[in-house]
């Protein structure tokens, strides 16, 4: 499934008015602006990495389920709960790495964007669950395999 961004954007309202959230509610709770939601659910913008990250945590979803439309929910044991079946991991995983290096090009692409993205990682790392960890370690695998 390759990224779509207006999928990606009806994908996170349906999370956010699954939870009785407003524009203006979720935008306070991760720290946002109703406007920048509003322009990702319609498919105008698409979040960074980071916000991809924060979203996910938000509504107890793995990125890549956030990413793909295979939504899985975390559920108290840990484990996963699919919500739609589809497409082999690999290909997911090379779709979700891919989507966020396009993602991290906008933001970072500028002059200093090395620098500024590595220090955006590492204020974040301390704060990461141990799910996060892991797919920020796929990433990176995946990511080795086109430099």
């Amino acid at each position: 499934m390759a990224w779509n961004q207006a999928a990606f954007g009806r994908r996170l309202k349906a999370l956010r008015e699954q939870e009785g959230l407003s524009m203006l509610a979720f935008g306070k709770e991760i720290g946002t602006s109703a406007s920048r939601i509003k322009h990702w659910e319609e498919g105008k913008s698409a979040p960074s990495a980071s916000w991809i990250v924060t979203i996910s945590e938000r509504f107890g979803v793995s990125a890549e389920s956030l990413l793909t439309g295979e939504l899985k929910r975390e559920i108290e044991s840990g484990a996963t709960e699919p919500a739609s079946a589809g497409g082999s991991e690999e290909a997911n995983l090379d779709e979700l790495a891919d989507s966020l290096i396009r993602a991290g090009d906008k933001r970072y692409g500028e002059r200093d964007g090395r620098e500024k993205m590595i220090k955006d990682i590492t204020a974040r790392l301390p704060g990461m669950s141990v799910q996060d960890l892991r797919e920020l370690l796929i990433i990176t695998v995946l990511k080795s395999r086109y430099d």
